[in-house]
């Protein structure tokens, strides 16, 4: 049983990272306010963006003042914006993957090894018999034995 939960989690995790590393490697979505999220004629992953944040914009700003350069603070902001979203998605389900995978398997291992059915139980031995106060009876922690001597 533990040993499938086990694999159950090193499967979910190995699942989450992939999901991780697509959501940061795949293309940014394209700006309401036009163009590209990259230096390219194509959005670029919102890793790339990140790592590199003058990719964004790339070119030549538009003077201060003039419509274009209303419109090209608008698009950066929208490029930035959906890589900051993307990237704290991304962080987010790293956590997760990593816990699943080194924090559920290290609880299993803790907890495989407390039985639940020995909670509260006395330790093996030998205890007086509640019928004869002269007889003892063995306990082996986990069921009564034969009377004693």
């Amino acid at each position: 049983m533990v040993r499938t939960v086990r694999v159950i989690c090193v499967v979910a995790g190995l699942f989450m990272v992939a999901v991780t590393a697509t959501v940061a490697l795949s293309s940014l979505p394209l700006p309401a306010a036009g163009g590209t999220c990259g230096p390219g004629t194509s959005s670029e992953s919102a890793m790339a963006a990140f790592f590199d944040p003058v990719s964004i914009g790339a070119g030549t700003r538009p003077g201060p003042g003039t419509p274009a350069a209303a419109q090209w603070t608008t698009f950066v902001h929208e490029c930035q914006t959906a890589t900051d979203n993307r990237m704290i998605v991304v962080a987010v389900e790293l956590a997760v993957a990593l816990l699943i995978l080194g924090g559920a398997p290290w609880l299993l291992r803790r907890t495989a090894n407390v039985a639940p059915s020995d909670a509260g139980l006395p330790p093996a031995g030998w205890y007086p018999d509640p019928g004869d106060r002269a007889r003892a009876l063995w306990w082996d922690g986990a069921a009564w034995g034969g009377p004693g001597p």
